[in-house]
């Protein structure tokens, strides 16, 4: 009997190197779900796209009657580039001077292609980083040399995702990324004595938060201060994940926590499992209590709190 051959026979490429040599689309390693959002934002932006196109082109043709007049220049993106925007209306009779001119619509029109593209941009990526809780940076678009007309599409934009990944799936890379922010969120600061600490079932956690001492002060209530507000939520990212092995955790995961009226006398409750709850302090030491010991050390070792050391002067 006659079998198919998989190796190489003259010229001809074997199989195997044939199925090797297939590149996987970016585009195929993402979700039917994240595809079907990604054409639809497409689909809208064209829209308006199409709706700023057919104004400008209007403008356009009503800025023409002017060229001799004015001799004006358009710049690669499509403004027009006056250096006197001033008409000279001395010795005529007509009214000229009361007619409209087009020329701040027609750079207002490129303003907004400009924006309409930049949300297109900040959309996409967004939309990958809120579902998957990665941090992709969002590619600025160049305002100068972007042109009407110019059609965008979203598989750009999934390409700089993937790409951010560097090989790795998403939630390989949401745990690397959410490490990175809970270790400089806890790494003591230089001047530091203390660092974090297993205690049997609990982890101590020095120098977390900063109260608003304006607040603290005409009030009397413990506020978190707006610049400490995101090193909270890192921290209560990172503590979900270390207890419970989740990614979305933020300040959220506090029972009945008002960031404006912190309660440092008492202990609240969490919504995680393994980390049952989380005291304040009024020195910034954060102290979280897990449900016994070994939930403890295995949150400690999960999070490599075992490797962080003070800084050296």
């Amino acid at each position: 009997m006659q079998t198919t051959a998989t190796t190489r026979v003259g010229n001809a490429p074997d199989l195997l190197s044939g199925i090797l040599s297939v590149q996987v689309r970016n585009e195929d390693k993402i979700t039917e779900q994240d595809r079907l959002y990604c054409q639809r934002q497409q689909d809208l932006l064209y829209e308006t796209l199409d709706r700023i196109d057919r104004w400008y082109a209007i403008f356009k043709e009503e800025a023409e009657r002017y060229r001799e007049e004015k001799n004006f220049k358009y710049e690669d993106n499509g403004k027009v580039s006056i250096r006197n925007y001033h008409f000279n209306y001395s010795g005529k009779d007509d009214y000229s001077h009361n007619e409209f001119k087009p020329f701040d619509l027609l750079n207002e029109l490129v303003g907004s292609n400009y924006n309409a593209n930049s949300n297109f941009a900040d959309r996409i990526i967004s939309y990958f980083n809120k579902t998957y809780n990665v941090a992709v940076p969002v590619p600025a678009v160049d305002e100068k040399t972007l042109r009407m007309g110019f059609r965008p599409v979203y598989q750009t934009y999934v390409d700089t995702v993937i790409e951010h990944l560097g090989g790795k799936s998403f939630r390989e890379t949401a745990e690397v990324e959410l490490l990175a922010r809970f270790l400089k969120t806890v790494q003591p600061a230089r001047w530091s004595k203390a660092q974090p600490e297993l205690k049997r079932d609990k982890i101590t956690f020095p120098g977390i938060v900063y109260w608003d001492s304006i607040h603290l002060e005409y009030h009397g209530e413990y506020e978190i201060s707006y610049d400490s507000y995101g090193k909270v939520n890192a921290f209560c990212e990172g503590i979900a994940y270390g207890s419970d092995d989740v990614i979305n955790g933020s300040i959220r995961i506090v029972s009945g926590l008002d960031e404006r009226n912190v309660d440092i006398t008492r202990w609240y409750d969490l919504t995680t499992t393994n980390a049952g709850q989380i005291k304040f302090y009024k020195n910034g030491r954060i102290d979280i209590r897990f449900k016994d010991s070994a939930a403890a050390g295995s949150c400690f070792k999960r999070l490599r709190l075992d490797e962080i050391t003070l800084q050296e002067d």
